[in-house]
């Protein structure tokens, strides 16, 4: 059924509060401080226990359909992805606010078919209130994971009804989210050899017609969160060594995002990429006669691109052409 969107984040925040008592959540929540300037981890750790325990709950009760949710790509993704950090260890990455910004100003190149993930899955924790969707609405947070051909994925098990996943046919890289209102947003990026083919765009809301109708701005709004979580990616393969806790770090460094221990007297510590990362910047000049007024402060756009290195320059590597804010 669907409900007024007043009605809706009425239903939708005493669902939340349902979701934070379930095992869902005790397996997916990490004892992480709240960063000045980023949602807290909890938040995303509510909102995918809260798909897990809706399809859970609905589909024991009869009221869902499982292959209702199968045949929803995003919610299809948003479940796997909330199924697989229930499951599996995962880091969790704090995307520092200035390299936020290079990024959002900088390209992603059509070929990344060589992109190495450090790790098969985890999340990347976004500045708050910096990529909104057509209803002003939030992403604080971006779920990836690497599926390389081949592989198969575990069964997925809620409601009594196993999901199987038949094997990867090609490398293919998943990205999903879910705002703090509930609206959640998935894609499939093949990665065929040196080729990047991006999937379609899903996304699904809680129990609301959203009000938006322009496919094409909620087209720009997801592919804005791809290039930051690309990028991202392609970061850490040149500066694997930019991931540091903020300071002070005065809370235990103990798992740094990796371990699924639960005591909540030890906090760990937030792992930030990119936190010495400092803008290029340039003043624009002009001759001593000149009569045109002095350029207003933009961006000039960065790049990615792969350059020949080692002996006989065989080797490739990837170079960031970061983007130079004019009059900063």
């Amino acid at each position: 059924m669907n409900y007024t969107l007043k009605e809706a984040k009425i239903f939708y925040r005493k669902a939340l509060k349902l979701a934070k008592e379930s095992h869902w959540f005790a397996k997916i929540d990490r004892p992480y401080p709240k960063l000045a300037g980023y949602e807290p981890f909890s938040s995303a750790a509510k909102n995918l226990a809260h798909n897990l325990l809706t399809v859970e709950m609905g589909v024991s009760s009869g009221q869902l359909d499982i292959r209702n949710v199968l045949g929803d790509l995003a919610w299809n993704g948003i479940l796997s992805a909330a199924w697989t950090l229930a499951h599996n260890e995962f880091p969790v990455w704090w995307l520092g606010k200035n390299l936020f910004a290079a990024f959002d100003e900088s390209d992603v190149p059509r070929a990344i078919g060589d992109l190495k993930v450090l790790v098969p899955c985890g999340i990347i924790m976004l500045p708050r209130d910096k990529i909104l969707n057509p209803e002003n609405n939030a992403c604080d947070w971006v779920f990836f994971q690497h599926l390389p051909k081949g592989l198969e994925l575990p069964p997925l098990k809620l409601g009594g009804h196993t999901i199987e996943h038949a094997p990867l046919e090609c490398d293919k890289f998943r990205w999903a989210t879910v705002l703090r209102e509930g609206t959640g947003y998935a894609s499939t990026i093949e990665l065929a050899g040196d080729e990047l083919i991006h999937g379609d765009f899903e996304m699904v809301n809680v129990g609301f017609v959203d009000s938006n109708q322009d496919l094409n701005l909620e087209q720009q709004f997801q592919q804005r969160i791809e290039r930051i979580v690309l990028q991202t990616l392609l970061y850490l393969q040149i500066r694997p060594d930019d991931l540091t806790p903020p300071a002070p770090a005065a809370i235990s460094t103990k798992g740094q995002g990796f371990s699924s221990g639960k005591s909540k007297s030890e906090r760990f510590s937030p792992l930030m990429i990119g936190q010495q990362f400092q803008p290029k910047t340039e003043r624009a000049t002009g001759t001593a006669h000149s009569t045109h007024a002095t350029p207003r402060t933009h961006w000039r756009k960065g790049h990615w691109r792969r350059v020949a290195i080692g002996e006989g320059r065989q080797q490739r590597e990837w170079r960031w052409i970061q983007p130079v804010l004019v009059n900063g």
